[in-house]
């Protein structure tokens, strides 16, 4: 690559990344990443701030930063040889012991190896990814001890408020607030988490967003030709989130032939963020693998933009949003299934530490008692003597025998100190 072109590039690129955009603050400990020497890889789907969190840690920092974004056109042609080009970039621009900021890194050709030889020399590197196996894969070949990795999502429903300018406590909400709550929370329900749709209040970025994520993250990374196929079981997964599927019932909405390609085309999906899997918890290892997934969607958002039939599933869109926070904690999150059903067990560890049933109502005696029965035997059979029950708007506590649950508007949930409690 012309090196005249590159210094133009990277000049544009820094003069964007000073720029202060209204940055909205991350429930990210900050603290935690800048300490110490290892490299910070935040990983997550195309479009959930991950620039944005650069800029955040850049701002707590002294000294000189150099930035790269690797996902610009303009370095299509960029080569290994480039990497020389760009440090003595980085040394004519921003002086020594510049900290590194990289975007996209994925995209640059033998990253891992040019990253490697940087933390060498005791650079302090700050990079952003938004393929989970690729970077999971190089850093454990490459940089194993060297690194500290995060998963950011798309907003959660605390930084929303924020972007919003909503305060609040939670202790002491007068009606007032939580009528004023509960109605930002329809809109972060309906629009999703991207931080531009959000700010820009306009949803259809998200089509374009998935448009970019099927066509760039997965079909160009894996020269996939499949385009009908690859595009039909995407929107398949969207469409049905929350229910088990089979890779039967894939291959004949596809109309891919190979199970085998279809796992492998699932499993990109999951690695571009695009789509989450959960499977049956058991504490049989050969009954998880046999039995059926359960698939929801890396944003609300894409549920009302691109997945079919989905203007009035409002119970499926809430299961989603709950799943998307318990991924938010960092809780390993299954679905029960015995006699009953119940949504979510989510654990840390060995040990099970919440059952959660999602429905937009129990105003419907059916419907709850479906819900609790379900939450009761899951309760009971991990020894769990509290759960919850998440809906739009109901509140309440519901007491069988020594068993207590717990009804919850999903709002209320999703801003309490650790998601699974408030009391």
């Amino acid at each position: 690559m012309d090196k005249s072109k590159l210094r133009q590039v990277i000049i544009d690129q820094q003069e964007r990344f000073r720029k202060d955009d209204g940055l909205i603050a991350r429930d990210v400990d900050l603290k935690y990443l800048l300490k110490g020497k290892e490299m910070v890889v935040v990983t997550g789907i195309r479009r959930c701030g991950k620039s944005s969190l650069l800029k955040l840690i850049a701002a707590s920092l002294g000294g000189s930063k150099f930035f790269m974004d690797f996902d610009d056109v303009r370095l299509s042609d960029f080569e290994v040889p480039d990497y020389q080009h760009v440090e003595e970039l980085a040394l004519e621009l921003c002086g020594e012991g510049a900290y590194y900021f990289l975007d996209e890194i994925q995209n640059a050709p033998l990253w891992e190896r040019w990253v490697n030889n940087l933390y060498g020399r005791d650079v302090k590197i700050f990079m952003t990814g938004s393929n989970s196996s690729l970077l999971s894969s190089e850093i454990s070949t490459f940089l194993t001890g060297r690194n500290k990795q995060l998963r950011l999502d798309t907003f959660s429903f605390r930084e929303f408020l924020r972007l919003r300018k909503i305060n609040y406590d939670l202790s002491r909400l007068s009606s007032a607030q939580k009528a004023s709550i509960s109605k930002m929370f329809r809109e972060y329900f309906e629009v999703g988490g991207f931080p531009l749709v959000l700010k820009n209040s306009d949803p259809d970025l998200s089509r374009q967003y998935f448009a970019d994520i099927l066509n760039k993250d997965v079909m160009g990374r894996h020269k996939i030709r499949e385009v009908k196929g690859i595009n039909d079981l995407a929107l398949f997964l969207l469409s049905n989130v929350g229910k088990r599927y089979s890779y039967s019932t894939l291959k004949q909405v596809s109309g891919i032939k190979s199970l085998s390609t279809i796992k492998k085309y699932v499993g990109y999906f999951q690695e571009s963020f695009l789509v989450y899997t959960v499977g049956l918890f058991d504490y049989s290892v050969r009954k998880q693998k046999v039995s059926s997934s359960k698939a929801y969607a890396g944003d609300n958002g894409f549920l009302k933009t691109v997945a079919f039939n989905f203007t009035e599933n409002l119970g499926q869109r809430l299961e989603n949003l709950v799943f998307l926070h318990l991924k938010r904690l960092g809780l390993e999150t299954y679905y029960y299934a015995g006699k009953k059903e119940c949504d979510f067990v989510a654990k840390r560890g060995i040990k099970v530490e919440v059952a959660i049933q999602v429905a937009a109502s129990l105003d419907n005696p059916k419907t709850k008692e479906r819900e609790v029965d379900g939450l009761l035997e899951a309760m009971r059979l991990y020894k769990l003597d509290k759960g919850v029950i998440l809906t739009f708007e109901e509140e309440g506590v519901i007491k069988k025998g020594n068993h207590e649950i717990e009804v919850l508007p999903v709002w209320k949930w999703l801003i309490s100190d650790d998601g699974v409690k408030v009391s």
